[in-house]
């Protein structure tokens, strides 16, 4: 394994013999993944969580990652810009964790499903690397999701339209809406054919 340094603020990179600046915009998603970003992702995450069906739970990588860093960071690039994601490290396990004493529906279950710890390890990098980007990319009336929004900026939002209306005597329509069980209500098959296509 090898490893390439830059000078003059650059970074290490795994496994390949090329070096990169690190900047932002639509390269982000090209970059080698640094060995720093690895280890912030293995530093991220609760403890005792429940591993996947591989057994190796964050506390594993966290205990010996003196001796397994090197090895992560090249598994992480054979991920990302190799796209080489084998199906056993996509597997899940779905469990279904009683939400109240004595359930007798299916919706007094929540569904887990439990991820190999590198598996979520590469999410992390992925996340990391695109929330400085989340508000170029999303339109200005998203707040999920993007750095510095919150919930309350859309309902301020909707008051200030709201106050504009009445001020102008503008006709205003608002229409709300709540997606319950969103996730079962979205075609399945649509989720898979995309998810297929990023190799998720």
């Amino acid at each position: 394994m090898r490893t390439n340094s830059c000078g003059g603020g650059g970074y290490q990179a795994y496994g390949r013999n090329r070096t990169e600046k690190f900047t932002y915009g639509s390269e982000i998603t090209e970059q080698l993944i640094t060995p720093e970003e690895v280890h912030i992702a293995a530093r991220k995450g609760g403890k005792n969580k429940a591993p996947g069906s591989d057994g190796l739970g964050l506390e594993f990588y966290k205990a010996n990652w003196a001796t397994i860093k090197d090895d992560m960071g090249e598994l992480m690039n054979q991920m990302f810009i190799e796209r080489n994601v084998s199906p056993q490290q996509k597997h899940g396990v779905i469990m279904y964790l009683p939400k109240i004493c004595e359930p007798t529906t299916l919706a007094d279950f929540r569904p887990i499903t439990l991820l190999y710890t590198d598996y979520k390890m590469m999410g992390r990098i992925i996340v990391n690397r695109l929330r400085p980007i989340m508000a170029e990319l999303l339109q200005h009336s998203q707040f999920c999701g993007v750095p510095d929004r919150t919930i309350f900026e859309a309902v301020t939002t909707v008051r200030e339209a709201i106050a504009q209306a009445e001020i102008t005597q503008v006709p205003l329509r608002i229409l709300s809406l709540d997606f319950q069980e969103a996730f079962d209500r979205i075609s399945h098959q649509y989720l898979i054919f995309h998810s297929e296509k990023q190799w998720i």
